[in-house]
């Protein structure tokens, strides 16, 4: 993958985008109070959206149907055109295998497992797990490191099915412990899964337990991009020569700072890392998380975190099953507008989520306001009587809404393509962008890939 071609991208993405960083930043708790719909849609889309009106264009946009509405299917294909699976940067998964086999790896070996995961999980462990195997054996590794281990979904998989010596890191000893517990589990049963039927157990009383959980070692460490990570395995496991570096939905600047290691340490030769939680990024200091690439950063881009957070939302479930936003966004976005009427000064807590669904919107209001410790004298006919006045824009609400996840893939693109060009900066001339899994089972689905010295 060329750095120019990646560069053009990027240029292309950001003439589209940053006109737009206003519509993805703003808040969905303001929309009434700041008037987001009339700010931020824009002017010609709103004529459109008059003319046919605001439930056609819900039920048009569900539909992909836009030949009376020429603006709104404009700004429709530019956001897709920069989902990555639609830019040429970005590779499918039959793509990078053929990659893999020039590389000397004959094929992908896949084994899914059903067992102690649901079906997401197991569904991107079966992947991954085999991607990361063939790396491994391309780059020549003597061990593999899993930051962000979590529960060892892939270590243990790794370890079991690969054979390959693996160490699991993570910030959380809770998910430590649970990693060890699990492998435990797992290992008890493992040489009679292939016997058994799929999403059910060997018998208790045969013996099917496998030595190679020994191959998977645990540790709780907080990882930055200056961690000895080498100095680590080699207190765990003798021999160590070069590793391996994965990560499975590795949060926030985990994923960011997996690519730093990799690149400035020649002992880790491959890396296979597909981060989530965008908004977790931390954009704000010398060492952050995003921007990567030595190109944004000289421009001082920001992309703002709620623009980050838009990100992480899957506009292809939103669309396959019609989904529009929870009844609660709707009722918090009236809440800030009894706030802002009845209040001298406004509460710094937050509603959050509510386990049990409110009844109607006066009972949202009273829960709300007990949650956030706010009193303010509103009865509950002025509560009823705003409501009235916003119940007519609940539409408006859904359009923007929908438009708004029409952003989530770009801003996506923007922040894998930045890694990718970091690593192109870096000299690192075997790296890519890939698609690893179903993006409606599991959303974040593009991993970056690299691998030094590959022949």
């Amino acid at each position: 993958m060329s750095s120019l071609l990646v560069r053009q991208t990027i240029e292309s993405l950001l003439t589209f985008l940053e006109p737009l960083l206003g519509f993805a930043n703003c808040h969905m708790v303001d929309f009434y109070t700041q008037n987001s719909y009339r700010n931020f849609i824009p002017l010609d889309i709103q004529k459109e959206i008059e003319q046919i009106g605001e439930e056609n264009t819900i039920i048009r946009i569900f539909q992909n149907e836009f030949d009376s509405t020429p603006h709104l299917k404009q700004f429709v294909e530019n956001s897709t055109k920069f989902t990555l699976k639609n830019c040429q940067v970005c590779l499918n998964l039959d793509s990078f295998t053929e990659k893999l086999q020039s590389w000397g790896c004959d094929t992908l070996d896949k084994f899914k497992l059903e067992i102690f995961m649901n079906a997401k999980k197991s569904h991107e462990v079966e992947i991954l797990s085999a991607v990361a195997a063939a790396l491994f054996r391309a780059s020549e590794a003597s061990h593999v490191v899993d930051l962000g281990d979590g529960k060892g979904y892939l270590s243990s998989m790794l370890a079991l099915q690969h054979h390959i010596p693996v160490v699991g890191i993570d910030a959380s000893n809770t998910n430590t412990c649970g990693a060890i517990k699990r492998a435990t589990k797992l290992s008890k049963v493992w040489n009679g899964i292939p016997m058994a039927p799929h999403k059910s157990l060997p018998k208790k009383s045969e013996n099917f337990s496998s030595p190679n959980v020994e191959l998977y070692k645990q540790v709780t460490q907080f990882v930055d991009e200056k961690f000895d990570l080498l100095g680590l395995v080699k207190d765990i496991f003798p021999n160590v020569s070069h590793l391996g570096l994965v990560g499975l939905h590795t949060c926030g600047d985990l994923a960011a700072n997996s690519l730093k290691i990799f690149s400035k340490n020649e002992a880790i030769k491959s890396v296979c890392n597909v981060g989530c939680c965008y908004h977790l990024l931390n954009e704000e200091c010398e060492e952050s998380g995003f921007p990567l690439s030595q190109s944004l950063r000289d421009r001082k881009f920001v992309l703002g975190r709620s623009a980050r957070m838009i990100a992480n939302q899957s506009v292809e479930r939103v669309l396959q099953e019609g989904e529009l936003p929870n009844i609660t966004i709707f009722y918090r976005a009236i809440l800030q507008v009894i706030l802002e009427t009845f209040c001298t000064e406004l509460p710094t807590k937050h509603v959050g989520k509510f386990r049990k669904l409110p009844v109607h919107f006066k009972e949202y209001v009273r829960l709300a306001l007990k949650r956030i410790e706010v009193t303010i004298n509103v009865t509950d006919n002025e509560i009823e009587s705003i409501f009235s006045h916003y119940e007519s824009r609940l539409n408006e609400l859904n359009i923007f809404y929908l438009l708004r996840c029409k952003l989530s893939p770009v801003i996506e693109s923007l922040i894998l393509l930045d890694r990718l060009l970091f690593l192109q900066e870096q000299g690192i001339e075997h790296c890519f962008l890939v698609q690893f899994f179903d993006p409606v089972v599991s959303p974040r689905c593009y991993g970056i890939v690299a691998i030094k010295n590959a022949l």
